[in-house]
């Protein structure tokens, strides 16, 4: 009997984050020492989960923990810890993906650009009836520029790699220099943050922090909507302390319609995009694959 890689993705209604027949018949034409099911439904899922020796899943609940007794690998594509919503035994090797840095440091890069270049402000100026616009508030160059990139891990270091190649000088912040933060802020042109969810970077930019921040800086948050004090950022925003912000992730999603940051003046916001791309998942299973083949086939 062939052992069983046991396939259920999907999550939070995305496209992107939904296996197809078609995506999952290809990744078993890669394996076919392997018995490939695809769930498409938890239902499914939960009933094949006793024969699973491979599982791969967004999400998993301890109360199917029972059932894994043959499971030897569970990989999540998710990047977040706190996405799974179970404790997995040591017993089995649990994976998280790092393979977004690539398609987040292409949305921090295209998000400074649309500030720093005047390309959101500058949208609508030309439209008819309006006079032809000479001046685009907050223009300037990036290279040359400082970015301060606060959670310097694979996603931090990616961003940071995408950011130096159009000349910005970056500082990366880890927990290991988190007492020079305060020092880089009044040098950052912008801050990224690509933190995780912890105790330890609840409000980590809070009101004193982004007091420490030029009036023209850019902050960018792909990371985890936690790091930021939001009612401290928005009277930053309105009181011209900061010039920008671009943020994907927020303390509560889908962030309300009454929002105080939907308002905000220069408040950019999408809706915990920043990774999204139509082969999101080929790219999971192709960073399982490699692990598959270096540490489990024989």
């Amino acid at each position: 009997m062939k052992p069983m890689l046991l396939i259920w993705l999907s999550y939070r209604g995305v496209s992107d984050f939904i296996a197809t027949r078609e995506q999952v018949a290809r990744w078993a034409a890669e394996v076919p020492e392997l018995d490939v099911v695809h769930a498409e439904t938890q239902e499914d899922f939960v009933r094949n989960l006793a024969k699973a020796t491979y599982v791969m899943t967004f999400t998993f609940s301890e109360a199917w923990l029972p059932l894994t007794y043959r499971v030897k690998w569970l990989a999540t594509p998710a990047a977040g810890r706190e996405l799974l919503g179970a404790r997995i035994p040591e017993r089995i090797r649990l994976t998280h993906g790092t393979f977004h840095g690539e398609l987040m440091a292409e949305t921090a890069v295209g998000m400074l650009l649309a500030v720093r270049r005047g390309l959101l402000p500058g949208l609508g100026l030309c439209a008819a009836g309006e006079p032809w616009p000479i001046h685009v508030p907050g223009r300037c160059a990036v290279a040359g520029s400082r970015a301060v990139i606060l959670g310097y891990g694979h996603i931090g270091k990616t961003v940071g790699a995408k950011l130096e190649a159009l000349g910005v000088r970056v500082v990366g912040v880890t927990h290991a220099n988190l007492g020079e933060l305060d020092g880089l802020l009044a040098g950052a042109d912008a801050l990224v943050l690509a933190l995780p969810a912890t105790a330890e970077t609840d409000d980590i930019l809070d009101a004193r922090r982004l007091a420490l921040l030029p009036r023209h800086a850019v902050v960018i948050n792909l990371g985890r909507g936690n790091a930021i004090d939001e009612e401290a950022l928005r009277a930053a925003l309105e009181g011209g302390a900061l010039h920008a912000a671009f943020l994907d992730v927020f303390k509560e999603e889908p962030y309300p319609e009454a929002g105080p940051l939907r308002r905000a003046p220069r408040c950019f916001l999408l809706p915990h995009a920043s990774a999204f791309a139509p082969d999101y998942l080929d790219r999971a299973f192709a960073e399982w694959l490699g692990i598959y083949r270096r540490d489990f086939r024989a």
